[in-house]
């Protein structure tokens, strides 16, 4: 459970909103992505204008989950200490921290994704990845975790959250993102669960359009209804909205008009998240500069609408929003009153992280000191000895039905890589180097097919005389390839096709990406599920392939459709 504040803190709240100006509360209610200032950020006096007129209570830094992690921690810290010195206010630095801090900053330690850690199924590991999340993150200057997703994977086919989510068990994911958001919060970062009021029923993506949880109400609460209560209860510091309709919560708004995202929903944030959910921390939008946002109307009735909704923190709507706010202000669209609510709140957490007690420099008394952009030696061990422990134990053997695995060592010389990482000419995911690395390393002879035209040159070689003593079918798709599908597409497509030329190879597949590569590719006799790209787990992925490593990972979804295709529960799933 969260702490209550002590009467110093209540105090500092409540001075530091009566001495705010109407302009200085408004830009407690916007964050500001740093990566986007119109100057040089390390300028000091080009920032002290910047906050003097545009005085924002937040900042998003570091890589986001959609692009790459980037720069350095050392640099982070002193960019945001900068920040702070010349800020009236003390701020908030959030980033997409979804797989530890080295998914936002590239020099720190990068965790297997949240569906590894859901296929390693450990509550102690979990805690452990929040809590060196905080550690790295807060001393590189982030103080708000935008992590962890809480959404379901109830549809194959959803594009957004695939491996950013922990599976399609409620009771899992509530144990698995209890424990994260403990480690979080425990060691000084601020948790955001996120999408509410659930992703992951959809086949489509919020970043282009407004999507539909469309669960009917009791089934919404025995899944991400049960999730998210028991995150409330146990203390979670924050949620965001996303761009996604509940039209059991909203009835006949979403009748006859298009649908309504929770984020300009009151019915859903105030109603339901903040009245029968009883949640009291900090409402935090999604992005307002995706698709499903940007339908709701015009930029003024959008932010409007958002803050009214019961949103505290909106993410990313620009400068103008202070010009917007301040006439809504003045026409009565926007009460005091509500202003004032969301800035208490924020002000609140605000004091839950020691803010209020920086120094004269901006410096966090509560950030442990880096040593060349990394923890000092042995907390950064601890923190990359986790990280191979998770990438260890999420491996995953979904079907073996011909026996082809374990592979044998003394016997496996020569071996076939038929690459499903090109999406469409010219993008191609370079990352599944790792894999084939990994092969020439034991000093395996690979040979790589990587264009398919013709669809039959698999068979052409086979005809040739050539054979192979095994055959891989590894698959990568990077979240967010904004292909709006998890699934292989374009010239990946196409190498499953000329994959069924051959006649006399038994491919093994491994996914990197989606945990449902068989809908795909249903004739595949072998699957090993492992997640993502990252180094080490593909380093335990190819060690267990070759039967020197076991396979530990338990599959956090449904991945085989032929062994349960007709249960009521996939039946169930399939129906939304």
């Amino acid at each position: 459970m969260r702490r209550p504040l002590t009467k110093d803190e209540q105090d500092w709240v409540e001075h530091t909103l009566q001495s705010m100006s109407v302009r200085e509360k408004i830009g407690q209610t916007m964050q500001d992505h740093a990566g986007r200032l119109p100057f040089k950020a390390t300028d000091e006096d080009e920032v002290r204008a910047y906050l003097e007129k545009y005085p924002v209570g937040s900042f998003f830094i570091g890589g986001e989950v959609i692009q790459k992690a980037a720069g350095k921690a050392g640099e982070y810290r002193e960019w945001v200490e900068l920040l702070q010195r010349v800020s009236k206010f003390p701020l908030l630095f959030s980033g997409d921290l979804e797989f530890g801090a080295g998914s936002a900053v590239k020099s720190l330690t990068a965790f297997p994704p949240l569906l590894a850690l859901a296929a390693a199924d450990d509550e102690a590991l979990a805690y452990e990845y929040g809590k060196y999340t905080a550690i790295e993150g807060r001393a590189a200057g982030f103080t708000w975790a935008l992590a962890p997703g809480t959404d379901l994977l109830l549809n194959w086919m959803n594009p957004v959250i695939t491996t950013r989510c922990l599976g399609d068990e409620p009771g899992r994911a509530l144990r698995l993102s209890a424990a994260v958001v403990r480690g979080m919060q425990d060691y000084g970062i601020a948790a955001c669960a996120k999408h509410f009021p659930g992703d992951g029923v959809d086949y489509r993506d919020q970043h282009i359009i407004t999507t539909v949880n469309s669960l009917p109400e009791e089934e919404w609460w025995s899944t991400y209804g049960k999730v998210s209560q028991h995150l409330i209860d146990q203390g979670l510091m924050s949620y965001m909205t996303g761009h996604i309709a509940l039209p059991w919560m909203e009835g006949a708004a979403v009748q006859g008009r298009k649908p309504v995202p929770a984020t300009v929903s009151r019915r859903i944030t105030t109603d339901l998240l903040r009245g029968r959910m009883s949640f009291e921390g900090v409402v935090l939008s999604d992005a307002l500069d995706m698709g499903g946002f940007l339908a709701w109307g015009d930029y003024e009735q959008r932010m409007v609408d958002c803050l009214n909704s019961g949103t505290d923190v909106l993410l990313w709507p620009g400068i103008r929003y202070f010009e917007t706010m301040e006439k809504a202000l003045a026409q009565g669209a926007v009460t005091m009153e509500r202003l004032d609510a969301s800035v208490r709140r924020i002000l609140a957490m605000k004091a839950e992280l020691s803010l209020q007690h920086l120094d004269a420099q901006g410096r966090d008394p509560l950030a442990v000191p880096l040593l060349n952009d990394k923890l000092k030696p042995e907390q950064d061990r601890q923190a990359r000895e986790l990280s191979r422990q998770l990438a260890e134990k999420c491996i995953t053997l979904v079907r073996n039905r011909a026996d082809i695995l374990p592979l044998d060592p003394q016997t496996t010389r020569r071996v076939l890589v038929i690459m499903l990482n090109k999406v469409t000419q010219g993008r191609v995911f370079e990352r599944m180097g790792l894999f084939v690395d990994q092969l020439q390393a034991r000093g395996l002879q690979v040979d790589i097919l990587d264009e398919f035209e013709p669809l039959n040159t698999l068979q052409k070689w086979e005809q040739s005389g050539i054979r192979w003593d095994a055959a891989f079918v590894p698959y990568f798709m990077p979240l967010h390839g904004m292909m709006n599908s998890a699934r292989p597409v374009g010239e990946a497509a196409k190498a499953i096709w000329a994959l069924q030329h051959a006649e006399t190879i038994r491919p093994v597949g491994v996914s990197f990406a989606t945990p449902f590569l068989l809908r795909d590719m249903p004739f595949l006799d072998t699957l090993v599920n492992a997640y993502s790209l990252h180094e080490e787990t593909v380093e335990f992925t190819v060690k267990a392939l070759f039967g020197e490593a076991p396979f530990l990972g338990h599959s956090p979804v449904d991945a085989d459709p032929e062994e349960d295709y007709l249960s009521p529960r996939r039946l169930q799933h399939v129906r939304h």
